[in-house]
């Protein structure tokens, strides 16, 4: 019987010792950019599998600078951020109150 590895990593661990939320760990590993071992609902991460993901070249480069607008404002959304798809429904639903509770 082969000798199973020491210590798997939490996707909990992974998060915290990257700095980043639990969520972007288990989107790399649904990617399929970092492998994992699924047992039930939990996800186990080998330390080897995540320094082979530190050391990829796509992980070494900086991130693009920010650049700024030509007249320096901050430009925002029309809708806030909101998806169109829910605002819309959302103004649907406030019709449809109306209407129904017009005499």
């Amino acid at each position: 019987m082969a000798e199973l590895p020491s210590k798997r990593l939490r996707i909990a661990d992974v998060a915290s010792a990257w700095g980043c939320s639990h969520q972007h760990v288990r989107n790399l590993i649904k990617r399929g950019e970092l492998p994992a071992i699924r047992i039930g609902s939990l996800f186990r991460i080998r330390p080897d599998d995540v320094e082979a993901y530190e050391n990829r070249e796509e992980c070494q480069k900086a991130p693009p600078a920010p650049t700024a607008s030509q007249s320096g404002t901050v430009i925002s959304t029309r809708s806030g951020g909101t998806p169109r798809r829910a605002r819309d429904a959302f103004r649907l639903g406030q019709r449809i109150g109306q209407q129904q509770s017009a005499p």
